[in-house]
């Protein structure tokens, strides 16, 4: 199911089916000459749009949370029926388009997350390609100067506002997973890299304990306002802050294959990766995070081929909580990941991305040899243990589980679940879609 029905040149809302990946819409943009940002995310070229909306996925161009740019769908349900919101039944599916709402009971929203039904079709609300975008990077050089970071990153969210998208944050070994290949000649007896060996990569990469980056997106005038604004609320906290555009960035990359020996291959790569992260920040889908899969285990595919982390062998469990955007909350939970990870003989690599103002989406990819059974179940010992401790810590808890994980989630007592219980008797009472997919798993719940 691959089609794109239409995208709208002036509303800018496309109608898709879930077979379209990132590439086919960014294609299809391209070839009828639409001035729209294709919603990219690292997940890659080729991973379906409509699953990460219904995932309630997020990314870094503006439309960051995907859940909200979805304006409208069909939905199969388990006895053959086809659910579509209510202004579309009233046959008036260019209003039910472009407003989310509809009247009445919303309910499209609880065929994401969950087993109700199969979403055979989707319209997504696509940003326009602005002006200018303008990547903004810095460093934080010490551990101790992530709740400033924290701070001045809830200012800037809530002063710029609309000409942003999101803001990262990455951990050193976060940030050097991008940038150099997994150096298992300089482990530890822990099966770790030794922290003097991730000291050296740091330094002749330039990445400090914590490395921040976001983009801008809108008229130059604007982005020159919010430049200065940034450079202000950063201004004390971060080091080496800079800004670039992606062309910047592209006569940059190519300029460093003129400097010569090793100084020429670092600055190679570093403007390797930001050439990457700039396209992707444009709307350009890409590869760049892919490879962080295959960091330890996995094997690459040759040539031209896509990756494809799920079936070459690489092992890698997501563990996805969200953060509230307190400075203390966030030094303690960034405490917490590197002792369990540690403790776990993992390597603890920490990402935080904003979804709002109020609120950090973390993502840390435990990496492992999936070929190993005793490596596969220290991973499971490690998520398991990060889910328990993130919870002591403002209730800091996925976003988004595993199927065979939901159980340490439910209350049988709680009516949230007994809600859902009746929903799924009452839409699946054969129980034949996606069982256990964010619902009770073998277990009657009393409604």
């Amino acid at each position: 199911m691959t089609r794109i029905w239409e995208v709208d040149p002036e509303t800018g809302v496309a109608d898709l089916e879930p077979g379209v990946t990132q590439q086919m819409l960014r294609d299809y943009l391209d070839k009828e000459n639409l001035r729209f940002l294709c919603p990219a995310t690292g997940a890659g070229p080729n991973c379906s749009l409509v699953g990460n909306a219904l995932e309630r996925g997020y990314g870094i161009t503006p439309h960051a949370d995907h859940f909200l740019s979805m304006m409208s769908l069909e939905v199969v349900l388990p006895d053959g029926r086809v659910y579509r919101p209510p202004l579309a039944e009233l046959g008036c599916p260019d209003v039910d388009r472009v407003f989310k709402w509809g009247f009445g009971a919303f309910l499209d929203g609880m065929f994401t997350q969950s087993g109700f039904g199969i979403v055979t079709r989707m319209s997504i609300a696509l940003a326009p390609i602005p002006e200018r975008v303008e990547a903004f990077f810095f460093g934080v050089p010490h551990d101790e100067n992530l709740g400033d970071a924290v701070e001045a990153i809830r200012s800037i969210l809530r002063e710029v506002g609309g000409v942003l998208g999101s803001i990262n944050l990455m951990n050193t070994h976060r940030v050097l997973s991008m940038m150099e290949p997994y150096p298992r000649d300089q482990l530890d007896d822990n099966g770790l890299i030794r922290p003097d060996y991730v000291a050296e990569m740091a330094r002749r990469n330039n990445v400090m304990s914590w490395m921040g980056a976001g983009a801008m997106y809108g008229n130059a005038k604007v982005l020159a306002a919010a430049r200065s604004l940034i450079r202000r609320r950063l201004r004390g906290t971060a080091k080496r802050l800079m800004f670039f555009t992606p062309g910047q960035v592209a006569f940059l990359d190519r300029a460093s294959a003129y400097v010569p020996g090793a100084p020429g291959r670092m600055v190679q790569n570093i403007f390797g990766t930001l050439n990457k992260t700039l396209k992707l920040l444009a709307g350009a889908p890409s590869e760049i995070a892919l490879p962080l899969a295959y960091w330890i285990s996995g094997r690459k595919p040759e040539g031209d081929a896509p990756m494809n982390p799920a079936c070459d062998g690489c092992g890698l469990v997501w563990y996805s909580p969200l953060v509230p955007m307190r400075a203390r909350t966030v030094e303690e939970y960034a405490r917490m990941v590197r002792r369990v990870c540690i403790k776990h003989g993992l390597e603890p690599l920490i990402t935080l991305t904003s979804v709002s103002d109020r609120c950090f989406d973390s993502t840390v990819p435990l990496l492992f040899d999936r070929a190993n059974g005793q490596d596969v179940e220290r991973a499971r010992r490690c998520y398991r243990e990060l889910l328990d401790e993130g919870r002591k810590i403002g209730g800091c808890v996925p976003y988004r589980v595993p199927v065979d994980e939901i159980e340490s989630f439910i209350r049988s007592d709680a009516p949230y679940w007994q809600i859902v219980s009746t929903l799924k008797k009452t839409l699946d009472p054969s129980g034949i879609m996606s069982p256990g997919r964010y619902e009770p798993i073998n277990q009657e719940i009393q409604s």
